[in-house]
């Protein structure tokens, strides 16, 4: 927070910037400086654009979504040279998600045919599978699901949530299931093999899987329950994971009226990135990223530092396979979650040494 301002004179300006209660809204270009322009200490900007970065397994390059509902691109770490894998490739050209699987190809989220971003993210959003080298089209899997997925990094299993708009055999819309998936390779490419549901939800409970860990026996997931715009009084943004064999649900942080969603596991699997909504008790968007302990103590210690410069926020981060480098996306808190307006990279082992990476907090005491 602005060390010139008071909490009360924060929240006042921070309240002025509306937030997206409805999806299709216009997303305006921003009309004044970036803020990686002139980043916070240990940040520096990667690109003006993207969102969704991911890193590849061997850290050498960073694919992320173009623009919403767009093409995938992708950027060499060490020479910044940009290309776009899927633009010449096929006829589906509306992502909104991509990552890495185990073997090298890529996974991409979105749907087959843009209609409107309510359906076309809430409900026709689905799995693609593109080689490696990015040869031919992306292929569909013939699944969809609900927002992202998880992959492992040693096998090429993945992990994701349906709910009733997905799978007809569901009672309603508002029952979730968390599937654990392999895709095998076969005669026709790719394909959905071996399936296990590990959890299910109901009664606003909406849970979103993240990461896999500790040599895929346990997934990591985000669990919504209700929304701050239709529940204010009882809503919130939880962190649990559930062991795949037994199905053991150990909750990591819960708190009364914030947002914590996890977004990209450390490689020591300890610690995961957290978006996190602390600075203003009961109300959203989040604003900064956090490391969270996955201990169950719910210690956490802020690592972006995007609350200094409103209307930004740091969100939708993904770590690199050596934990040296931190990339995430940026956007204004007055656009719909998802929507990028640039990359970022924070040196982890600089902000690591430094005071602030040392200032650790625990839990707010639910209420």
């Amino acid at each position: 927070m602005n060390n010139q301002m008071s909490k009360e004179e924060f929240a006042k300006e921070y309240l002025q910037y509306p937030y997206p209660y409805q999806l299709n809204r216009e997303h305006k270009p921003y009309e004044g400086p970036h803020v990686l322009d002139d980043p916070p200490k240990f940040h520096e900007k990667l690109l003006e654009y993207g969102e969704r970065p991911y890193w590849s397994p061997d850290g050498k390059r960073i694919v992320f979504v173009e623009s919403n509902y767009g093409d995938i691109c992708e950027i060499d770490f060490e020479t910044r040279e940009v290309r776009n894998l899927t633009k010449n490739l096929g006829e589906h050209h509306s992502f909104l998600r991509v990552l890495f699987l185990a073997n090298g190809d890529y996974l991409l989220i979105g749907p087959k045919v843009f209609k409107d971003r309510q359906i076309s993210r809430g409900t026709e959003s689905e799995l693609w599978v593109m080689d490696k080298d990015a040869k031919t089209a992306p292929k569909p899997l013939g699944r969809a699901i609900f927002e992202g997925c998880g992959v492992s990094t040693v096998s090429n299993k993945i992990t994701y949530a349906m709910n009733g708009r997905h799978d007809p055999n569901l009672e309603s819309p508002d029952d979730y299931e968390v599937h654990v998936t392999e895709i095998s390779y076969g005669p026709n490419g790719p394909e959905l093999g071996q399936d296990q549901v590990i959890y299910r939800a109901n009664n606003g409970h909406r849970p979103e899987p993240q990461d896999f860990r500790y040599n895929d026996t346990e997934v990591i997931m985000a669990e919504y329950f209700n929304s701050p715009f239709s529940n204010p009084d009882n809503w919130n943004c939880t962190v649990k994971g559930i062991h795949i064999e037994t199905g053991e649900v150990t909750t990591f942080i819960d708190e009364t009226w914030i947002h914590n969603e996890c977004e990209g596991i450390f490689p020591d699997h300890e610690h995961i990135c957290l978006e996190c909504s602390r600075d203003f008790i009961n109300s959203h968007p989040p604003i900064d990223l956090w490391k969270l302990k996955l201990d169950g103590t719910g210690r956490r210690v802020r690592m972006t530092q995007m609350i200094d410069h409103l209307p930004w926020r740091a969100n939708n981060s993904n770590v690199s396979p050596d934990g040296k480098w931190l990339a995430y996306m940026v956007n204004t808190v007055s656009d719909e979650p998802g929507y990028g307006r640039g990359l970022g990279l924070l040196n982890l082992q600089e902000w690591e040494k430094s005071q602030e990476g040392q200032q650790w907090e625990y839990p707010i005491p639910k209420k």
